[in-house]
This record gives structure tokens, sequence and C-alpha cells, in this order.
């Protein structure tokens, strides 16, 4: 059934980005809530699992679809040849001079997701929560740097305000920090900023770092997996790009999660330890989650799979309000209605083009030679 979604979405390029986004609200949606209960759940004989085994078997997952769906790109344009010959192609198509392009993006996300583990482990969830919504300014300064893509003025306010609502919605709502008011009234006056750079607190500073240089991180890797798709989308699938990805991705959590990070107790353990049905639904909603994602890239852009990603975060919220009972916070409700308003204002008329902010590749160049000649001296 997955598959036959997929494969449809490929075909009908023009709709494929419109229906990926809503497959994408839906799956994070429920990813939200399956994966809180995973992690924070009761557990069988107190082990948990392991992050970095479901990294891993979520990246074969993801290698196994891709493989399915290139095969059947690769079928398609050769209905007359033989298995081998299928296989022979897919092969060479996989491991093309320029699939090394791959790498830098499947080690980015290695370093990414490392620089989180740092960041959760060294700051609270509510300061974690906030600055890592950050990634959505950093995507869009990448795309106007990389792409070309021009943002007005007031769609750089909706970006604003996106990243201030779902942040709102992350720390007040049901599955946030039940201190979330004081430790988000601390960020907004400064306070934590200063603790983090003042002696003792050398674990803050660490953690304040390691979640600012993820959020560049997951800005420029979701940009440059962009800009890598879409120039060669003519002549290399987006399946195969996924599959380049993911089998480069598989060492990294290999060697650097599973067996580095998590080694011991890996061997005191098992690999399975701590897996229940709930563990297998987040690992099949994460990597259904990849697939599509991969989609929004090439068909809608990361800008709209950011809004996508914060629409679930909203319904995600209100979904649990519903099913669980949870209470709804006017803080949270504030924040959903937020990310509502900045969706509208993004998808509105624009306003004018003036901005202090950059709007586009162009007038980041222009406003950098500006800002080099007022340096200069004036020639003789």
């Amino acid at each position: 059934m997955l598959g036959n979604a997929m494969r449809q979405v490929d075909l009908r390029r023009p709709e494929a980005g419109n229906w990926a986004l809503i497959l994408l609200v839906v799956q994070n949606s429920a990813l939200v809530m399956v994966m809180h209960h995973s992690r924070n759940g009761p557990t069988e004989q107190g082990t948990r699992y392991l992050a970095s085994t479901a990294v891993l078997l979520v990246e074969a997952i993801k290698l196994l679809f891709s493989l399915v769906f290139a095969t059947y790109d690769i079928r398609k344009s050769h209905p007359s040849s033989s298995a081998s010959h299928i296989a022979t192609l897919l092969r060479r198509s996989v491991f093309a001079p320029d699939s090394w392009k791959l790498i830098l993006p499947a080690a980015l996300y290695t370093l990414q997701n490392s620089l989180v583990y740092a960041a959760i482990s060294n700051l609270d969830a509510v300061t974690f929560q906030v600055t890592y919504q950050l990634k959505i300014l950093t995507t869009v300064l990448f795309s106007i740097l990389l792409l070309g893509t021009s943002i007005s003025s007031r769609q750089w306010l909706s970006l604003v305000l996106l990243t201030f609502g779902v942040a709102l919605v992350q720390v007040a709502g049901p599955l946030g920090s039940e201190s979330w008011k004081d430790r988000l009234t601390s960020l907004i006056q400064g306070d934590l900023l200063l603790e983090a750079f003042e002696a003792p607190a050398p674990g803050a500073v660490k953690g304040l770092l390691a979640v600012l240089s993820a959020a560049v991180i997951s800005g420029l890797t979701c940009v440059y997996f962009e800009k890598l798709v879409k120039d060669s989308l003519a002549t290399v699938s987006l399946w195969t790009r996924n599959v380049q990805l993911s089998f480069f991705s598989l060492f990294p959590a290999l060697f650097v999660g599973v067996l580095w990070q998590d080694g011991a107790a890996i061997a005191r353990d098992g690999f399975f330890a701590g897996y229940k049905p709930i563990v297998w639904i987040t690992i099949a909603l994460q990597a259904i989650g990849g697939l599509i994602v991969a989609v929004c890239i090439a068909y809608a852009g990361n800008v709209a799979k950011n809004f996508a990603a914060s629409l679930s975060i909203v319904v995600s919220y209100t979904a649990t309000a519903i099913l669980f009972g949870t209470p709804m916070t006017l803080a949270a409700t504030g924040g959903a209605a937020t990310v509502l308003l900045a969706m509208y204002l993004y998808h509105g008329r624009s306003m004018s083009r003036t901005s202090l902010l950059p709007t586009s590749k162009e007038r980041v160049s222009e406003k950098a030679s500006k800002a080099i000649f007022q340096v200069l001296p004036p020639s003789r």
C-alpha cells in the first residue's frame, strides 16, 4: 500500500509536493505522540531501547524501500530488460561517479544527531527546544544562499512567528517540561544565556554551542540535499539519491552510534534490549517519514517542509489533548494559533520588498558589497 502511494506521488510530479506535505503532517503528528510514549513510557525490567539501534534500523528500512522504488523506476524505463540487466543498471546508478556527493549530507546528519545528543545532555528541555527551532531560520538563509530563493518581508515575519509558535507549543504543551514557565521567562530575559557563559557552568556552554551548531547544520544539510536532488532530477531519480543517502548514512550510524557510542551497553544487554511493539511502530513511522521528506524536498522544498512539520506539532498537540484528555494550556494554544497565523502570512500577498533581512541571493550580495565599500577608504 505504501509502495503504491509513493509511486503514484513520484509519477504525478505537479501534485507530488502537495500530497507529500499532507502525508508528512499525518506522519509527523503520529510520530510525536508515539515516540514520546516509547521514550517515556514504562519499560520492561528497567531497560529502555537505545536510540542508536533505532537510527540504524531506520536507515536500513529506508535503504530497502528506496531500492525497491529505484528498481521500479529503472524497470519502467527498461521494460524489456532482464532481471540481471536491471540489477546492473541499478548498481551503476547507485554507485555513479557523483555518488560521493551524498557522503557530505550523510556525515552532516550524523554530526547533527551527535550535537543534538550533546545539547540534550547539557541543557534543560525548554532551552533546547526553543533554541533548536532556529533551524527553521537557518534553512531559509541557506535556501537564499544556495538555491536563490526569494523571501519577502512578510514571509520573513511569518518565519519568525513560526519559530516562536513551534517553540511555545513544544515547551508549554502536554509533552513539554513541567517547569517551562520559569525556564522560558529566564531564556527570554537572557538569564540562561548569562548562566551559560559564566564560570562555573562549562556544561551549559557546551550544550548551547551544540544546539546552535546543530541548528546551522540542519539548515545546511537539508538545503544541500535539496539542491543536489533538484540539480540532477532530470538524469538521476529521487529514489536513487535516497538509496545513496541511506547507504552512506549506514556507516556512521553503525560505527559511530552503535559500536562507539553504545557498544558496551549492546554487548551487555543485546541489540534489541527494550524493544516492544511501540518501539517498532516508532521505527516504522520514522522510516516512512524519511521517504516522505525526500519527496517534500524534491517537489515542494525545505521551507514548505518546515511548515508541514510545524503544523504536525500543532495537530499532535490537539490530538493528544482530545485522545488522552491532557489539559490544553493557554500558552500552548497561543503558540498553535501563532503557527496558523504564520502559515497564513507566508502564503498571503507579499509586503514591500524593502527589508533589513536578506530576501534573495542578489540582495545578500548587494548588502555585502555596500558594507565592504563603506569600510574601505574612498579611492583618490
